[in-house]
């Protein structure tokens, strides 16, 4: 995942994207529109942030969320509107004991190469990815699998209350294992659409999956683009270059709603997703709670949600979104509950952090408290709070430097070698629905990816207790536990929730929003 770091300011960064969209039209060549022949169906979409695959092998890193979303791999079990699983592969699964399950395959799926898809192709993909991927035991920790025609027995090695939605996670999507397969450039799966083109964390073409189960895939071709910026992706749009923009900025929404004349349609649903800081809790001045405090009172939570997204985001003051039921701030001993530079000042001044030259800034053990923020580029609105957040904490006294990157750390091997202080990242909370999903992988100490090495044997203990906790309320009861203790230290600070959106010319349809995030590419997705 470590790609170049990006070292010019925002502004330029921004204007050097520009004129490369200018050209291309999207990034590393893939932005220019395909002709279509007569009586062919394209969709090309494009996105800033959501067509990045680096591989196309569900094993890699977070590459199977990618496949998953573009249409190409399925899961035994899909995320629901309402953040509950419903069979999709599997006709059902039944738990046999605490430890036990039997999920039953539905009749004659195929992958996109011809071959049937049964439980013992299921247990050679999933034991490839839980052998490849360290988040594979996080998500199901599996002491084993035995596979007898349409039948899969699942044997944990603990209680998993939440196996159902487990089962919905890419990570455990099912594809094609044979000694003939180039995972990295192209793997069967049973999706609408298969793989023709693609370039990493550039473009993927696709076509119709000729085997695919559930009916017949509408579209000759899906051409999805990553592009450099938000003004080329606006512009493609206006030019008729692009059919639709997953996830468009507030700018780029609020540009083509200002010149569309109605000619486009938007898909917005609120989902679990968060953007937070995550904090370095092995850097010295990090660890010290009055800095990490500073820090949360000079976010402007409100004037981010209101004029950075433009409406389309709330703020949070706690842990998780108050759409989920353990989410909000109901119940919790809120630590931070405004914006307020002052604030920020006293709490640095009562833990004996001052300014003892005169220069503005405070010193902590003798040396200057500054610090570096790691951003990315391709987020337009963490590059207007970054400098929001700067301008707010040099008030309070601390020198905070922006550092641009055009790429998330999200992976330990690239965080380790950036080392930040601080990093802006935005993550869906709960897309199956699970309390445990986003503490399990994010808060217990030396999980997958809990890159800022954060550790409370608390928190340890209770998300192993709502790990092996079958009812739904004492759950629920439990993820709030955990909420209140991590607003205590400050690990992360989750500063809003922004809505999650699709944005489509009048001729697309089939093109929409999930609350899962999981789902774009459909068998119903069209144009007219």
């Amino acid at each position: 995942m470590t790609r170049p770091v990006t070292t010019a300011r925002p502004a330029m960064a921004a204007l050097i994207l520009l004129l490369g969209a200018l050209l291309l039209a999207g990034c590393s060549g893939g932005g220019q529109t395909a002709p279509r022949a007569s009586g062919e169906k394209t969709l090309h979409a494009g996105s800033t942030t959501h067509f990045s695959a680096e591989t196309m092998d569900p094993a890699s890193e977070w590459d199977s969320w990618y496949l998953i979303y573009y249409g190409i791999v399925e899961t035994l079990f899909r995320v629901g509107d309402d953040l509950t699983p419903e069979p999709w592969l599997a006709a059902g699964a039944e738990r046999v004991d605490d430890r036990t399950w039997k999920v039953t395959l539905n009749d004659g799926i195929e992958f996109s190469n011809g071959e049937a898809v049964d439980a013992a192709a299921v247990k050679a993909a999933w034991e490839r990815t839980l052998e490849r991927n360290p988040r594979g035991m996080e998500t199901l920790p599996c002491e084993g699998l035995a596979a007898e025609g349409n039948t899969l027995t699942i044997r944990t090695r603990e209680a998993v209350p939440s196996l159902e939605n487990a089962l919905c996670d890419p990570l455990l999507c099912v594809y094609y294992v044979g000694d003939d397969v180039d995972y990295a450039r192209e793997t069967p799966g049973t999706g609408p659409y298969m793989m023709r083109e693609f370039e990493a964390e550039s473009h993927i073409v696709m076509g119709p999956n000729e085997h695919y189960w559930r009916g017949t895939p509408k579209l000759s071709e899906v051409r999805l683009t990553c592009f450099s910026d938000d003004n080329a992706i606006t512009m493609a749009m206006q030019n008729g270059e692009i059919d639709a923009v997953a996830m468009p900025s507030a700018s780029t929404l609020a540009t083509l709603a200002r010149d569309g004349d109605g000619d486009y349609r938007v898909s917005r649903k609120t989902t679990s997703r968060a953007d937070f800081i995550c904090m370095n809790m092995t850097h010295p001045v990090i660890q010290n709670a009055a800095v990490r405090t500073a820090v949360a009172y000079c976010i402007d939570r409100d004037g981010y949600a209101d004029v950075v997204c433009q409406g389309n985001a709330t703020p949070s003051w706690g842990v998780y979104s108050r759409t989920l039921p353990f989410g909000g701030t109901e119940g919790l001993r809120v630590t931070v509950d405004r914006c307020d530079v002052a604030a920020a000042a006293r709490v640095l001044e009562e833990a004996g952090i001052t300014d003892t030259d005169g220069d503005g800034v405070r010193e902590l053990d003798g040396a200057p408290v500054e610090l570096d923020l790691y951003t990315c580029t391709s987020y337009e609105r963490f590059v207007q709070i970054a400098d929001d957040l700067q301008s707010r904490l040099a008030q309070a006294g601390i020198r905070l430097r922006i550092v641009p990157t055009d790429y998330f750390l999200e992976d330990k091997g690239t965080w380790a070698e950036d080392d930040p202080d601080m990093t802006l990242d935005s993550s869906a909370m709960a897309p199956t629905g699970d309390p445990a999903y986003f503490a399990r992988t994010h808060f217990v100490t030396g999980a997958s990816a809990n890159y800022g090495g954060y550790s409370n044997g608390e928190v340890d203990a209770l998300v192993a207790r709502l790990d092996e906790t079958f009812d739904e309320d004492e759950r629920n009861g439990i993820a709030r536990r955990i909420a209140q203790v991590v607003l205590n230290d400050n690990p992360c600070v989750f500063f809003s929730n922004p809505d999650a959106t699709v944005l489509s010319t009048s001729a697309v349809s089939g093109l929409d929003v999930a609350p899962s995030e999981y789902y774009f590419v459909t068998v119903d997705t069209d144009v007219a």
